[in-house]
């Protein structure tokens, strides 16, 4: 339950104490080397779905998960049948409003907009969200924390881009009328969110271009329709949301430890 966490931590604290190590026997070969795997182990973990496509990608590596194959890109799945190609891209989507906050015309408008831009799809979408409750108390924290580090960016960066400016306006103002709502008594739920699109070719290339452009179609009207920011999901995260589909968490910690 705790494996992500207890094996950064660890190996983070190792790489501390073989430097301490080093420095007092004044014998600082071995413990450097020490501390220099301890460090690549902790980057691995924590970092690995960063790293690994770009090992994968070299050395043209292609993971196989019964009859589906995870190609060395690791940003999409792909399935053969004896008619052709399917291939899933996945997409996270992180909720910055709701429909609490909004009157009665304004969420006429949200649900509206929404409607109009899901009936222009010309394919099918699967959304799906996992709920969860949360601890009060750690979670008032975890906003505090996450404001603050939103807040902190914000005043360091001197130029940021128009649209990276927004993006931050929301995040804090999201993150302002979670702590409202929590302080007048609402019990607070985490919502887990992402979006699978689909799409068959003939052939390989053919299935990866129509999914490519189904994803890039489809991060363009949700972000616009519900205000949220959409991203591709590859590697790890990627397989972890295909696993979600049969099998997924059953604990809060269980899902903290996923997304660690």
């Amino acid at each position: 339950m705790f494996m992500n966490r207890a094996v950064t931590g660890i190996s983070l604290l190792g790489g501390l104490v073989a430097i301490v190590i080093s420095l007092l026997t004044g014998n600082p070969i071995m413990p450097i080397v020490a501390a220099v795997f301890f460090s690549m182990t902790m980057l691995l973990w924590k970092y690995g779905y960063l790293i690994i496509p770009f090992f994968t990608k070299a050395t043209n590596i292609i993971e196989v998960h019964g009859g589906y194959e995870v190609p060395p890109t690791r940003d999409y799945i792909i399935k053969k049948d004896e008619n052709g190609y399917y291939a899933s891209k996945f997409l996270e989507i992180r909720f910055y409003e709701s429909s609490m906050d909004k009157n009665t015309e304004e969420k006429k408008t949200m649900f509206d907009s929404f409607e109009k831009a899901i009936s222009s799809l010309k394919y099918i979408v699967k959304i799906s969200l996992m709920i969860s409750t949360l601890d009060l108390s750690k979670h008032i924290d975890e906003i505090k924390t996450k404001r603050g580090s939103v807040e902190a960016k914000k005043a360091k960066e001197s130029k940021i881009a128009a649209d990276e400016s927004m993006r931050m306006d929301r995040e804090l103002a999201y993150w302002n009328r979670l702590l409202d709502r929590i302080t007048q008594g609402e019990r607070p739920v985490e919502i887990i969110a992402f979006a699978t699109t689909t799409a068959f070719g003939l052939t390989r290339d053919e299935a990866l271009s129509r999914v490519s452009r189904q994803a890039k179609e489809l991060k363009t009207i949700l972000s616009s329709s519900l205000g949220c920011d959409i991203r591709d999901l590859t590697d790890l995260e990627m397989l972890r949301c295909f696993e979600w589909d049969f099998f997924f968490p059953t604990t809060q910690e269980e899902i903290k430890d996923a997304l660690f």
